[in-house]
């Protein structure tokens, strides 16, 4: 039997300090933010070989995809091969993955219709710091829902001019801080090297803005990669990004992780940010129950200093909603 969220809360096994979201999360609330949905969506768009490479790989991982062209690059090297076909096609199949986000994208009435973004008390329940690695606006709205709440949520952009907000990195000891580990739709770097994100500008919904931004050739600021090497290397090469790991890696106390495989592969730059912490408690939620022998293994030799708990990752919606309306959803709690 695992636990709940609401019984590791209710027993003090786990505060609500920190919290670090991945790809989960957000399918929870719209499920083509799932690989196959993307994959799709984008199918027609790739090149013909492009495409052979998600069928010989049997996968509609994006990022399993990139990892291996990565491989293929660092072999043909050895061997003094060509790669600038493969240079080609890892590009191509990077920009069809961040369309493929775009054009799959809900604008909030989508999701307040289908889902209820209002009733989403995820961010609501967590004092110190959100982390996530994922690219959709779904933590940008639950941000504004939070900021309209009179709850102080800070991401680091002030404004700067009509179009624009520009990144400015000062904490404020008061406020819940949310960080972007791996970019967003919503942010790029201008032609100065300034990281930048986008206003709604007019647009009834920030995805349109987005959408209009990247018509204007502004690339979102992204991580796609598909090797943790890789990941790490763009971070590193990025101010806001870099400033993001960092702040990860400088956490302690509690550490809630929902919606994230943690993979050897893919994430060992997170996995290596958390052990590097003074986190002391995690929380890692299970989604698939009938390998969770196999999952709390693997993450108990990750974090072998650190003192864990597991959670089913399906209770977790019903129980953040208990956190912060105990009275059968009544008065929220006071922070």
């Amino acid at each position: 039997m695992i636990a709940s969220y609401q019984e590791l809360f209710e027993t003090g096994k786990i505060k609500t300090e920190h919290l670090l979201i991945g790809n989960g999360f957000s399918i929870g609330l719209w499920k083509d933010f799932n690989y196959s949905s993307l994959y799709e969506n984008q199918r027609e768009t790739l090149d013909y070989k492009d495409r052979r490479l998600f069928e010989e790989l049997h996968t509609t991982n994006f990022e399993y995809v990139l990892e291996n062209i990565k491989r293929a690059l660092s072999i043909n090297k050895i061997f003094s091969y060509e790669t600038d076909e493969l240079i080609v096609s890892y590009e191509r199949i990077k920009r069809a993955l961040i369309n493929g986000v775009v054009n799959v994208h809900p604008n909030n009435f989508d999701i307040q219709l289908n889902n209820g973004i209002d009733t989403n008390y995820t961010f609501s329940i967590f004092t110190n710091s959100i982390f996530t690695t994922n690219y959709d606006l779904i933590p940008y709205w639950l941000h504004v829902k939070l900021h309209n709440q009179h709850r102080t949520i800070n991401d680091f952009f002030r404004r700067n001019g009509l179009y624009y907000l520009n990144f400015t990195p000062k904490k404020n000891d008061d406020s819940l801080n949310l960080y972007y580990l791996h970019g967003g739709l919503h942010l790029f770097v201008n032609e100065e090297n300034v990281i930048e994100k986008v206003r709604k500008n007019g647009h009834e919904f920030l995805i349109d803005a987005v959408t209009e931004s990247m018509e204007q050739n502004n690339i979102p600021l992204y991580v796609s990669e598909g090797k943790w090497e890789d990941k790490l290397e763009q971070i590193q090469s990025n101010k806001y990004l870099r400033f993001c790991y960092n702040s990860l890696r400088d956490i302690s106390g509690h550490l809630t992780i929902y919606g994230h495989d943690l993979n050897e592969s893919a994430d060992k730059h997170i996995v290596d940010a958390i052990i590097n912490s003074n986190v002391d408690v995690i929380a890692y939620g299970i989604y698939d129950l009938d390998r969770k022998e196999a999952t709390s293994e693997r993450i108990r030799s990750y974090f072998p200093d650190k003192e864990i708990y597991f959670f089913n990752s399906m209770t977790f919606d019903k129980s953040v909603k208990y956190i912060s309306h105990p009275l059968a959803w009544g008065e929220p709690r006071n922070w």
